[in-house]
């Protein structure tokens, strides 16, 4: 039951993301997007434990800061994933997908503390 709220809220959050960002357009079915909640889910899910592993050293010298670009890094890769995958979500460039994935990181932190414990 958990997981079918984060793939809601994750998909909320890229609806909101798409309607924010210039360069980012969707065409499809709504239940595309729930598709690519589940993709978010996945990734925050099996890649971003490693890439936060694995970076340990410079999160300690930026004091955490360096979180902020591997989310981002992260929900850029969920983008083009998603152009790949024939989603529905189409980014125009590198930059728009970038700013995508900084505004998908700020709206999908935000609508996650309602799913705190």
């Amino acid at each position: 039951m958990k997981f079918l709220l984060i793939v809601a809220l994750n998909a909320a959050a890229a609806w909101l993301t798409v309607w924010l960002v210039p360069g980012l357009q969707y065409s499809g079915d709504w239940w595309r997007w729930i598709l690519f909640g589940a993709v978010i889910g996945l990734i925050n899910a099996i890649i971003k434990p490693v890439a936060k592993f694995l970076t340990i050293p410079i999160r300690i010298v930026t004091l955490g800061l360096f979180t902020l670009a591997i989310n981002v890094g992260l929900m850029t890769l969920a983008i083009w994933v998603a152009k790949d995958a024939d989603v529905g979500l189409t980014a125009d460039s590198f930059w728009a997908a970038l700013l995508g994935g900084l505004v998908l990181t700020v709206v999908g932190s935000a609508l996650n503390l309602v799913n705190r414990d």
